[in-house]
């Protein structure tokens, strides 16, 4: 792979975590302001399961960014 490529692709990346983490930080506030309000317990389960979501669709993308900084090391 060509160096401008990955690095592209690794900035890319890098720009895409930090929308999610932002993300995950909204989606935080929402299960915080859901238990000040005593939302019910389904509405908790709704807002856990979102920020449970973001949580693994960070995850994945660290992995794919892991990937990219081998890639860069190898060369």
């Amino acid at each position: 792979m060509e160096t401008e490529t990955m690095l592209q692709q690794l900035l890319d990346a890098m720009l895409e975590q930090q929308g999610q983490l932002c993300e995950l930080g909204r989606n935080d506030l929402l299960l915080i302001e859901s238990c000040r309000r005593e939302a019910s317990p389904e509405v908790l389960a709704v807002a856990a399961a979102t920020v449970r979501s973001t949580l693994y669709s960070v995850d994945a993308l660290s992995d794919k960014l892991r990937l990219l900084s081998a890639q860069v090391r190898s060369l």
